[in-house]
C-alpha cells in the first residue's frame, strides 16, 4: 500500500515534465486588399449574419479527408471567433474595401434605414488539405422595401496546399470572391 502512494504520485509528476500537449494556434480572415470598384456608389448596405451549418460553426477547423465522408476537427488548429461571426465580419469589410464611399455595416442594428440587406447562406464549405477548399452559399439582396433584387447561388472550388495557413488563406480568398460579386450586383442596381 505505501508503495502505490509512492508510485502514483511519481507518475503524476512525471507526466507533468514529460507530457506536453502542442500550443494551439489561433486563426482569422484575411481582407481583400485591392481597390475599390466603385468610388460613386454611396448607398448604405447592412450585411445580415452569415448562416453556416451547425457542425461547421465551432472554434475548431473542420477538415476532411481526402476521398472519405470522414471530417476531422482540429483541437489544436481554430479560429479566433465563430466561423459565422468571422465570415459576416470579413464580408463586411471586402465590401467596404470594394465600395470605399458606400456605407457598409454588420446588420446589429435592428430597425436601422438601409438602402440594401444582404444575407448569405453557407451551404458548404469544405478543404480538403493538399487538395482543395470549396464554398457553397447562397445570397439574397433585398432593397429599401424589402423587395428581393436578386437571390443566386456561389460556388466556387480553389486549390490549396497542405498546411492549415493554406487553408485559412483559401477561405479568404473564397470570401473575397463571393464579396467581388455581390459588389458587382450592387453597383449594377444602383
Amino acid at each position: 500500500m505505501k508503495l502505490i502512494k509512492i508510485i502514483i504520485p511519481c507518475l503524476l509528476l512525471g507526466g507533468c515534465f514529460w507530457g506536453r500537449s502542442p500550443e494551439a494556434k489561433f486563426y482569422t480572415q484575411s481582407v481583400i486588399s485591392e481597390k475599390g470598384l466603385s468610388t460613386d456608389f454611396t448607398d448604405s448596405v447592412a450585411v445580415n449574419h452569415i448562416q453556416f451549418p451547425k457542425y461547421i460553426d465551432r472554434p475548431q477547423i473542420i477538415t476532411q479527408l481526402k476521398d472519405s465522408l470522414q471530417i476531422n476537427m482540429s483541437e489544436y488548429n481554430r479560429w479566433v471567433e465563430t466561423p459565422s461571426v468571422l465570415s459576416t465580419r470579413t464580408l463586411t469589410e471586402n465590401l467596404s474595401v470594394l465600395l470605399p464611399s458606400g456605407k457598409i455595416k454588420m446588420n446589429n442594428l435592428k430597425g436601422a434605414d438601409f438602402d440594401w440587406v444582404v444575407s448569405v447562406e453557407v451551404v458548404k464549405i469544405n478543404a480538403v488539405l493538399e487538395d482543395k477548399a470549396e464554398l457553397i452559399a447562397w445570397y439574397t439582396i433585398k432593397d429599401k422595401q424589402g423587395k428581393i433584387i436578386t437571390q443566386q447561388k456561389f460556388t466556387n472550388i480553389i486549390s490549396i496546399g497542405k498546411t492549415y495557413d493554406d487553408l485559412v488563406f483559401a477561405y479568404s480568398q473564397l470570401f473575397a470572391q463571393l464579396s467581388q460579386e455581390i459588389a458587382d450586383i450592387l453597383i449594377k442596381n444602383k
